[in-house]
């Protein structure tokens, strides 16, 4: 069984400056931005983020935010649509909050002067997108809705006096003491901070970046999940990965994400010879699920012998589609893109984590005062397949459940006499090497080995592959972020290929050529680890 090393021990205590707080909170995407805001203004906030406060994923979402707020709609039709969409690995109860919080989200956001898009009798506007039966998702500035919310509530946050915001601050690993959170060690440029704290919350993103196509920013390297699992907390559902079908595939951008809203529009799929496709693969067409979708492009560039197909949407008028999609229409015009002239390049690339660290109704993990919320979090709400929009929605509605948790439940004394006076066990600086050569390996490898098709052959290659690495990298003192983020990238991937290689079956966004169908007799459960219990049966 392979070991992961504890960073803390490549540290002395006299090199780290210590600051005291009510809460930590990792990340400012959606998730970690709106916890921070629900928490009572008397708490002392720590705001963490690894770059900038705009940086995350939530500032490239395009799609927007499911909510059943039209008189056609309904939380159980919501519902049903999310469940279906999650192959059998939904946990109702979790969906159910889901659903049923909402519009009461969407109405708090509202009251935070969010600027949803209004028709001209103010009223919402809502568009449909893949798999759901109604149309109940919510836009901001059309295409353009997870910038408009992050800046938003970036700017409500800079305003509250109660709130310190660490930019540029990266999570080394989060100091715990008989099984609860006491704390974080962070490294802002070259200096070391120490942070106790009652509550530690993980808003940190998932783990896109591992993946050599994906439109996830470069700051999504896992490492809330890595730290939570160094800690001792469960993952779970970690082989489920979404691809999104349709991203641009175009020399100067290849991470360029067309949304799903598009074909929402009526936009279809052609393959290089101009044919439609998607009624051969399933009957939903354009509008099945992301990973039927993202699964037939990828069997109709085999068929043809390409790298991409395209998306036609030609037939909508020029005037509507800059006013729906403005953000996408201008990124196509600046590469000589025309949306209502042109068909666009498109080809799959990894979008979305369904895993990550196993949390409760209130974002609690088994690890007492951490929490975890956003694309960190693994709710079970997505299941093996995400439904689109819903992605935002956890974010706010779990994050704000975890502030009204904490409010209700602040512990009275925090925890400062935890012992972080290690003795460095290793002897070795890493060597010189090429680390974004080293990266980059890696994240080929997760797109051949453990993309959209998956096969044991594959998989044991790159858990081979990943094993060697860790054990080279757990022989030495790692001191650098870079060094610290490919460390963190592969444990993930570590855990990918042998959650992938465990799970014998094709479910949601988990497909294996070798095991094609579903399985409900033996595989309607969920994959959990932690890093002392993740023996397996060896399928290499």
């Amino acid at each position: 069984m392979i070991e992961f090393k504890s960073f803390l021990i490549d540290f002395y205590a006299n090199e780290i400056e210590k600051l005291y707080f009510d809460v930590v909170v990792i990340g400012t995407g959606v998730a970690g931005l709106y916890t921070s805001i629900n928490l009572d203004q008397k708490m002392k906030i720590a705001l963490v983020t690894k770059e900038n406060i705009t940086k995350s994923n939530t500032s490239l979402a395009q799609g927007g935010i499911a909510a059943s707020i039209s008189e056609e709609d309904s939380p159980d039709i919501h519902l049903v649509d999310t469940l279906k969409a999650g192959a059998g690995l939904c946990d109702e109860k979790m969906v159910q909050i889901l659903v049923n919080e909402a519009v009461d989200n969407i109405k708090n956001l509202i009251s935070m002067k969010i600027p949803f898009d209004l028709d001209e009798e103010g009223e919402i506007v809502l568009g449909k997108e893949g798999a759901h039966s109604r149309k109940r998702i919510v836009h901001a500035s059309g295409d353009a809705t997870g910038r408009i919310i992050s800046e938003h509530l970036s700017q409500m946050v800079i305003s509250k006096e109660n709130i310190k915001i660490f930019e540029n601050a990266f999570l080394i690993d989060i100091l715990t003491k008989d099984d609860k959170a006491v704390g974080v060690l962070l490294k802002i440029n070259s200096s070391l901070l120490l942070i106790f704290a009652k509550n530690i919350i993980l808003a940190s993103g998932g783990y896109g970046y591992i993946y050599k196509r994906t439109t996830n920013p470069e700051v999504t390297t896992g490492d809330g999940i890595a730290a939570a699992l160094r800690a001792g907390c469960k993952i779970s559902d970690i082989e489920f990965i979404q691809f999104h079908p349709t991203v641009l595939h175009h020399p100067q951008n290849q991470s360029f994400l067309i949304s799903e809203a598009v074909r929402g529009e009526g936009a279809i799929l052609k393959n290089i010879y101009g044919e439609r496709f998607m009624q051969k693969y399933n009957q939903l067409q354009e509008l099945a699920p992301r990973d039927i979708v993202s699964r037939s492009i990828f069997y109709e560039m085999q068929k043809t012998d390409s790298d991409h197909v395209f998306l036609d949407i030609t037939f909508k008028d020029k005037e509507f589609l800059q006013k729906r999609f403005p953000n996408i229409y201008k990124q196509l015009l600046s590469l000589g893109l025309d949306l209502s002239k042109d068909l666009i390049p498109v080809s799959p690339a990894q979008h979305y984590c369904m895993g990550g660290i196993l949390t409760d109704q209130f974002g609690r993990t088994n690890i007492r005062n951490l929490f975890s919320c956003g694309e960190s979090s693994c709710t079970r709400v997505h299941g093996a397949n995400r439904l689109a929009s819903n992605s935002l929605l956890e974010g706010i509605v779990f994050g704000r459940r975890i502030a009204q948790f904490i409010n209700e439940n602040d512990p009275i004394e925090m925890t400062t006499d935890f012992d972080y006076r290690l003795q460095n066990k290793n002897i070795d600086y890493i060597e010189k090497l090429d680390i974004k050569k080293e990266i980059d390996e890696l994240r080929t490898l997760m797109n051949s080995y453990a993309g959209i098709i998956k096969d044991k052959e594959g998989l044991c290659k790159l858990k081979t592959f990943i094993i060697s690495k860790l054990e080279l990298f757990n022989t030495k003192i790692l001191t650098s972020k870079n060094h610290f983020e490919y460390y963190n990238m592969l444990m993930i991937s570590y855990f990918v290929s042998l959650a992938s290689l465990t799970r014998l079956e094709s479910r949601g966004s988990h497909f294996r050529n070798d095991y094609p169908n579903t399985d409900d007799s033996n595989w309607k459960k969920h994959i959990v680890f932690t890093k002392t219990t993740m023996e397996v049966e060896d399928q290499c």
